[in-house]
């Protein structure tokens, strides 16, 4: 007998993304591309870019105000609130207590959590443990605009900025939750990065002035993805009970537009079937899936009672994926 895929419970979806648009001939002109390059290495044609005064926070904290809205709640309605980052406003406190403060919240648990671009997996198997106080804010965000070498065109033509938030349902006392495959494989922890910043080694003892910059090696994630999502995605597929031509829609990673093709590729999916944004917004890390679920769904591509199958790749060591009903 077959088992369900777990039901998702997504009362309320809201995303946000800065006016500021850039272009690939803008990129062209930092790092001396051609547009034709990026658009056909990348598949992204712009990517959005927040102000100086708009940190992570700020980003989702508009998603969440959209997501509340649509759900028809108040923020104080809330058990927790959790945000999935990799550029949080400071080391300390986590963004989600800016995320309250922007809101005029308090005495609402808030946290982050970073897995970089498969921090929202993660953070869906932290907020389930939560659910069951009551609705729970799951927000991912990231400005990767303020970490980014804009003459390294490997990574300053592939990201950009945003932010997207679902409201999680209260899960009642006994019920099962979403079950997350998540796996990490830390051999590959030199593939993406930023070195400088933390204990490891401070700024103030980095004797090398891009330390506080990002850098990855592509073709090295590339390589570890093919070989990490497919069995990922084959044990979420066994433990909801399910087969891939069951699943009605495909919400991966959006790292490129590139990136998403090779994903369908990997799991031998129609790309009909698999939600892209990476072409109008590039990669936004922890935001990218969140966003990119709440656009489909208002465009009435997800709805009511779909299999959704959720899949991310994060930092170059995490692998993570979920089927859901939605």
């Amino acid at each position: 007998m077959k088992t369900r895929p777990g039901k998702l419970g997504a009362v309320g979806l809201g995303w946000y993304v800065p006016e500021r648009r850039i272009d690939n001939e803008t990129i062209s002109r930092w790092c001396d591309v051609t547009p034709e390059w990026i658009t056909g290495r990348t598949g992204v044609e712009e990517r959005r870019y927040a102000h100086d005064g708009e940190p992570t926070s700020a980003m989702a904290a508009r998603a969440l105000a959209m997501a509340l809205e649509d759900a028809g709640l108040r923020g104080g309605d809330l058990a927790a609130v959790i945000v999935c980052t990799s550029t949080p406003d400071q080391p300390q406190p986590p963004t989600a207590a800016f995320v309250l403060a922007e809101l005029g919240l308090r005495d609402i648990p808030a946290f982050d959590v970073n897995g970089v671009c498969a921090g929202f997996l993660y953070g869906l198997g932290a907020a389930d443990g939560w659910r069951r106080r009551g609705p729970v804010a799951l927000i991912g965000a990231d400005k990767y605009s303020t970490i980014l070498n804009p003459l390294d065109r490997r990574t300053v033509s592939l990201f950009g900025d945003g932010a997207g938030a679902v409201v999680l349902d209260a899960l009642p006392a006994g019920a099962e939750g979403v079950g997350v495959v998540a796996r990490c494989r830390p051999e590959h922890v030199n593939l993406v990065g930023v070195r400088g910043g933390g204990s490891r080694l401070p700024l103030r003892n980095a004797r090398e002035p891009l330390a506080d910059r990002f850098e990855m090696d592509g073709r090295g994630v590339v390589a570890w993805a093919e070989s990490a999502l497919p069995p990922v995605a084959a044990q979420a597929c066994a433990e909801a009970g399910v087969t891939p031509a069951d699943i009605d829609r495909f919400v991966f990673h959006q790292g490129s537009g590139r990136m998403v093709e090779f994903c369908a590729k990997w799991l031998d999916v129609p790309m009909d079937k698999v939600a892209v944004s990476a072409d109008r917004f590039g990669n936004t890390g922890a935001a990218s899936i969140p966003l990119t679920l709440a656009r489909e769904a208002g465009a009435g591509r997800i709805t009511r009672g779909d299999r959704v199958m959720i899949a991310g790749l994060g930092g170059g060591t995490a692998a993570c994926a979920t089927v859901v009903t939605w």
